[in-house]
């Protein structure tokens, strides 16, 4: 087996009850050889093993709202997936679906026919059941290898493996690690005693303590501790390492792209679907989600609009727990057929949390897709221009970065991440514009730390 660039990122997916967490479990548990496990794990949504020299890294959150967070970004997370199908169950909706999520993803795939200890097991029915919606495994007219195992006891655990591996393989990883750090947020919370806590997945780069973090060309933090999925506390994070991330100044959302370098985040360009767009467009609303009735909780969620990121849901009135969790992730709290009363609806006026209640269901949903346009487009930002740093030097307790302007122009006032341009040269004389393939020198308000080499982003 060839070393790979870096580790693959693994995503289980499959129909409930299959067996997805049993399986993680076994692979898990296996590999810490008894070892605690603590909760740890649970708490960054993915952890890395080490199978035959070669690591892997399995995100265990496919299945809620991190994964479609990541699909409507784009953000090709996974780079194998395991669709697991029991034995004696075969295709079920949730597995269709899974497929589903997979070929909107572009990524080969192993079929893992779980439970297969079972008497009543029947891996022919699971290759027909596959075959009847598209999907042809090896020696079924296909090329999709199956693998047969048993979480429960162990069976064909290292054979999979092994076909992970080799997909993996063929999809040709490369080092990344000296490339701008960019990292996928798969989990996020606002612990009582921490503050905001989120797991990311550096996808390239590399990532330490102290480094600023920036989303959507602001800075949203700087890393104070970085925790493995074992509880260690680490130095570096690599690509296709989970990391427990302290040091964010909110709460950040489920598949926001997190990087080191002022500015990249806004123009990083990620196919959706065969389209390309970027991250600001794809902003979503964050809301939390009040019913009076778990079937009208269910009903909701079921039809949700594209771009609507639910921080919580459960049934009653508002409490003074949502309203703190609305501070800490910027929410908007929607009810239906409940509202916040006393106490609570005073905290929220002080807090500024808008609380909305609605009693028709579709006027709940017009409510929420009203909201994301609005959120869109407060996000959006227009890239006026980009220019490679040449050098920087010192002038009147300033500093000036000497740029050659790569791609568009280059304007006094424009923005660059949360600083603005305040002086603006070309040779000697002062200019409002500096056009493509011109040498300039510019002067940030708030100073910002770009060396030579680096790029500048400037939006409006």
């Amino acid at each position: 087996m060839a070393n790979l660039g870096r580790p693959p990122v693994i995503t289980v997916l499959g129909h409930v009850d299959h067996g997805k967490t049993s399986l993680l479990d076994r692979i898990r548990k296996a590999n810490v050889a008894g070892k605690e496990l603590g909760g740890i794990t649970q708490a960054i949504g993915a952890y890395q093993i080490d199978h035959q020299g070669q690591k892997l890294t399995f995100v265990d959150t496919p299945g809620h709202a991190a994964f479609s967070a990541m699909r409507a970004r784009g953000g090709k997370v996974a780079d194998v997936a395991i669709l697991v199908v029991a034995a004696d169950d075969g295709v079920m909706p949730q597995t269709k679906e899974s497929i589903e999520h997979i070929k909107a993803a572009g990524i080969p795939y192993v079929v893992a026919v779980n439970k297969i200890d079972l008497p009543q097991a029947d891996v022919l029915k699971v290759k027909s059941d596959l075959a009847e919606v598209g999907e042809y495994v090896e020696g079924y007219g296909g090329n999709i290898p199956l693998v047969e195992i048993s979480a429960k006891t162990g069976q064909g655990i290292d054979q999979l493996l092994e076909n992970v591996l080799l997909l993996a393989e063929l999809e040709e990883l490369k080092d990344v690690s000296q490339e701008p750090l960019t990292a996928v947020v798969i989990e996020s919370q606002l612990h009582p005693h921490k503050g905001p806590l989120a797991s990311l997945l550096v996808k390239t780069g590399k990532l330490t303590p102290k480094d600023d973090l920036f989303s959507h060309s602001a800075k949203i933090g700087k890393v104070r501790s970085l925790i493995s999925a074992m509880g260690e506390k680490l130095n570096l994070a690599t690509p296709s390492t989970p990391v427990q991330v302290l040091g964010f100044a909110s709460v950040p959302s489920i598949g926001d792209l997190v990087t080191t370098v002022p500015g990249l985040a806004v123009t990083s360009t990620l196919t959706v679907l065969g389209k390309t767009t970027s991250t600001s467009e794809v902003k979503q609303a964050n809301v939390i989600i009040k019913a009076d009735v778990a079937g009208s909780l269910e009903a909701i969620l079921g039809s949700l609009p594209e771009n609507v990121n639910v921080i919580s849901s459960s049934v009653g009135g508002v409490t003074e727990s949502d309203i703190q969790q609305a501070i800490g992730n910027q929410a908007v709290i929607v009810c239906f057929n409940v509202k916040a009363a006393g106490t609570v609806a005073k905290l929220a006026s002080v807090e500024k949390v808008k609380v909305i209640s609605l009693g028709i269901i579709y006027e709940l949903f017009d409510y929420l897709k009203a909201l994301v346009e609005e959120v869109q487009k407060e996000g959006r930002v227009e890239v006026v221009g980009e220019a490679k740093v040449l050098k920087t030097f010192p002038f009147n307790n300033q500093i000036v970065y000497g740029c050659l302007v790569t791609s568009g122009k280059i304007r006094l006032g424009d923005k660059v991440a949360d600083s603005k341009i305040i002086s603006l040269r070309v040779g000697k004389e002062a200019t409002k514009e500096a056009k493509k393939d011109t040498e300039c020198g510019l002067i940030l308000e708030p100073q910002l730390d770009y060396k030579a080499g680096d790029v500048i982003i400037t939006h409006i």
